[in-house]
């Protein structure tokens, strides 16, 4: 029976087939991680590990909430298409409501998606081109990275997943919703099999955390930076 230490091993060995070099995609010439993956998958717990090795960490998800937000950019747009249902009494979008009426009908979702989308990423990219001195590299955390098409700002593609299983348990625990309502925000989601084409590293997330700091370790020392750009490396399931 194979141990976590046993697939670690075998996670380094793969990671030893080291090819090309990535065209830098950041006008700054700041080298850039993209994470992604469905909800529960453990992309912020990688972007927290990342942080810790020096990068510089943009959370799409915290500038679609500025968008939102009643003084963001956002916010009227928002209100008109949706309707004042969706406030809460201080005026403000209530995120959870409007979460119940997106991920529950696809057209909707895209109506939403199309006025957040274009200021997520026009503020990612001024972020990324501003990246403070002290980091060696950016990371931006998305989990609609490859669906918003922000991945083509990136230099090497992080997929991280989990079971089904293992995310319902953690979006429950995360979001205090019931199971059914976690399963709606999974099922609203492309699968790992449509993300996988897009990214060059994949991350599997069912076991413990020791297990993920060591995997997103090793990754990120495959990465050498040079001064043409990041040598990157065949898709690679990890």
């Amino acid at each position: 029976m194979k141990t976590e230490a046993d697939e670690l091993v075998r996670f380094a060995k793969r990671l030893s087939y080291v090819k090309g070099a990535v065209v830098m995609k950041s006008e700054s010439g700041m080298p850039t991680i993209g994470v992604t993956g469905i909800t529960g998958s453990g992309t912020s717990t990688v972007a927290a590990i990342l942080a810790e090795r020096g990068g510089f960490v943009i959370h799409a998800d915290k500038l679609a909430h500025e968008a939102m937000a009643k003084s963001g950019p956002a916010y009227d747009e928002i209100l008109k298409e949706f309707g004042d249902e969706i406030l809460n009494e201080k005026g403000e979008i209530n995120r959870r409501v409007l979460g119940e009426r997106v991920f529950s009908d696809k057209g909707e979702r895209e109506k939403l998606e199309k006025i957040i989308h274009p200021r997520v990423i026009a503020r990612t990219r001024e972020i990324v081109e501003i990246t403070p001195t002290g980091h060696t590299f950016a990371v931006i955390d998305a989990p609609l990275l490859i669906e918003s098409n922000m991945h083509t700002m990136c230099d090497s593609v992080w997929l991280v997943s989990a079971s089904d299983e293992k995310r319902i348990e953690r979006i429950t625990a995360r979001d205090a919703i019931d199971e059914a309502a976690a399963k709606r925000r999974l099922q609203s989601r492309a699968g790992d099999d449509t993300l996988r084409p897009h990214a060059n590293v994949f991350i599997e997330n069912n076991g413990s955390a020791i297990a993920l700091r060591s995997r997103v370790e090793i990754a990120l020392k495959a990465l050498s930076h040079r001064r043409c750009g990041w040598v990157g490396m065949a898709a690679l399931e990890v």
